[in-house]
């Protein structure tokens, strides 16, 4: 099979472009130095149409974790030809500067397929018409963050005779938004918590596009399902978040725990009235509507178009009303099992508008925490005899950083 290499530019934009619903890294390789070499005759992009359209729909911010700093952002591809493509690579340069690539399982991985009833065979294969999504999960050395990217993507195309062509899209640099994010404490004073689903390439958070409006977003980009383990000095199993009968929601240690502000800021929108469900239930205790979908909840203005959503609350116990100012540390509820929930946890995260889904997720970070292991398997946290950290593992201090998915923390 004979191969050509051809290189085109794309003309870029930075949209809000729209698919998910709210819930309870991905493995990179290097090309070799084949797939490196360039054509000697690199192609201008007034002589060359590009056969995509690639866009970021949301400028990615840094956040860091464990003494790195990681960028989560999609790329929407679109095919605008009739014949088929294939994605084979997609390069992340800083300048000339080669920061991460995307090829084989680990390329699979990171794509979305909008659209089709079932994934294709190969998620890389684009056909004319169609988008594929990839999520981009890049670690950075915290005093190297980039203030811009650029995107290279290789395609592979077919002719009748079956002879190969590799395309090269250039693709128009991006900012990085290097400001900080936003410091806060906990929801809940103190405790041991695991970070259910929280922040990695793979989380059902990461992955829960969300259409409303007639835009996709991902609302959910840094959130958190908090479920609480139990308290020794209490005569609680510290090793699980629920004892006895795991079909009661009060037999779970977070149940009815007080949740409280993450800082100072304005009330600015309250559900209340959905009944808890029954822990473990394949069905809910309402039908999931955007309404109902986040459970009970508060949606908290912290200014500069933050906003901290509060959700899936104990029925009732909501304990402020839409414009009331809070302060740091205030009682704003208790921990509940409604809405899009299968067992009393909080639902946490940040946006960027007067939206609880309807908008961009935002990184955050903690004043402080102990980091005391990380959990392969959340579910180990209801059965057999729980979760016991590694013998010998040391506790990690962390200070001004975001604890990454199904990592057990502990709040001073």
């Amino acid at each position: 099979m004979k191969r050509r290499v051809r290189k085109v530019m794309v003309a870029g934009t930075l949209s809000l472009a729209v698919i998910g619903v709210l819930t309870h890294s991905s493995a990179v390789a290097y090309l070799n130095a084949q797939a490196e070499k360039e054509p000697q005759n690199p192609a201008q992009s007034s002589s060359n149409f590009s056969p995509v359209d690639v866009t970021v729909p949301f400028v990615p911010a840094p956040v860091v974790s464990g003494g790195k700093a990681y960028l989560a952002y999609e790329l929407h591809i679109t095919n605008f030809q009739a014949r088929d493509l294939t994605l084979t690579a997609v390069e992340v340069l800083n300048g000339a500067s080669r920061i991460d690539v995307y090829q084989d399982e680990g390329l699979t991985r990171a794509l979305y397929r909008p659209g089709p009833p079932r994934d294709p065979s190969d998620k890389r294969n684009i056909s004319g018409g169609m988008t594929a999504i990839v999520f981009m999960w890049l670690t950075i050395d915290p005093a190297m963050i980039p203030s811009a990217l650029h995107h290279r993507l290789t395609f592979r195309v077919l002719d009748p005779k079956g002879n190969g062509t590799d395309t090269i899209v250039e693709c128009p640099q991006i900012d990085v938004d290097r400001e900080r994010p936003i410091v806060i404490t906990p929801p809940f004073r103190g405790g041991t918590w695991a970070a259910g689903n929280g922040p990695s390439n793979n989380s059902i958070h990461r992955r829960a596009l969300t259409v409303l409006d007639g835009r996709v977003r991902v609302p959910q980009r840094f959130a958190f399902d908090w479920f609480k383990l139990g308290d020794k000095g209490k005569g609680e199993d510290e090793a699980k978040v629920v004892h006895d009968d795991p079909y009661k929601n009060e037999n779970w240690y977070g149940y009815g725990t007080e949740i409280i502000a993450v800082a100072d800021g304005i009330v600015s929108a309250v559900k209340d009235g959905i009944p808890d469900n029954v822990p473990l239930a394949r069905s809910r205790a309402v039908p999931i509507t955007p309404e109902t979908i986040a459970g009970n909840y508060v949606f908290l203005d912290l200014g500069h178009s933050r906003f901290a959503l509060f959700a899936h609350l104990k029925p009732h116990s909501i304990r402020v009303q839409v414009g009331d100012r809070v302060r740091r540390g205030q009682i704003l509820a208790l921990l509940g099992n409604s809405g899009n929930a299968d067992s009393p946890h909080l639902h946490f995260h940040l946006v960027n508008g007067n939206s609880p889904l309807g908008t961009e997720g935002l990184p955050f970070v903690f004043e402080s925490y102990e980091l005391l292991g990380v959990l392969n398997d959340l579910g180990i946290l209801t059965r057999d005899k729980g979760w016991t950290p590694q013998p010998g593992a040391p506790v990690e201090k962390r200070t001004k950083e975001m604890p990454l998915e199904n990592a057990i923390i502990r709040f001073p």
